[in-house]
């Protein structure tokens, strides 16, 4: 992920933050996800360790999304929401376009809105 622009870095961070993940545990998933090396400041046995404990949390994760949809927690249109959530920051991130601090907090925002918005259908 170092690779990423410095606005990337900004908005993904801010991503992170309301995430269930942390930012290493993201680090992991990104470079593992991606075949690349694990950073240097991570030994090798808790390098596999934080791999482990990152597949056990996204497995959790993607059984907890299934168990929401079965009881009608979420619904077709939260999914639809969130994929066209997906879309557009999929295309602001293609974009290499300079962002400021506060048009990526408006889109936090936005994003902040509309989940607050699901979570109270």
């Amino acid at each position: 992920m170092e690779n990423y622009a410095d606005i990337n870095n900004l908005f993904l961070f801010k991503l992170i933050e309301k995430s269930l993940f942390t930012n290493r545990q993201i680090q992991i998933i990104y470079n593992f996800k991606n075949k690349e090396k694990r950073p240097e400041e991570i030994s090798s046995g808790a390098y596999y360790r934080e791999v482990k404990q990152s597949k056990t949390k996204l497995r959790k994760l993607f059984y907890s999304i299934l168990l929401l949809n079965l009881i009608k927690v979420m619904n077709d249109n939260q999914t639809t929401t969130l994929n066209s959530i997906l879309d557009k920051l999929r295309t602001l991130e293609e974009n290499n376009t300079k962002y400021q601090d506060k048009e990526i907090n408006n889109v936090i925002n936005v994003i902040e809105d509309l989940i607050n918005r699901m979570i109270n259908m």
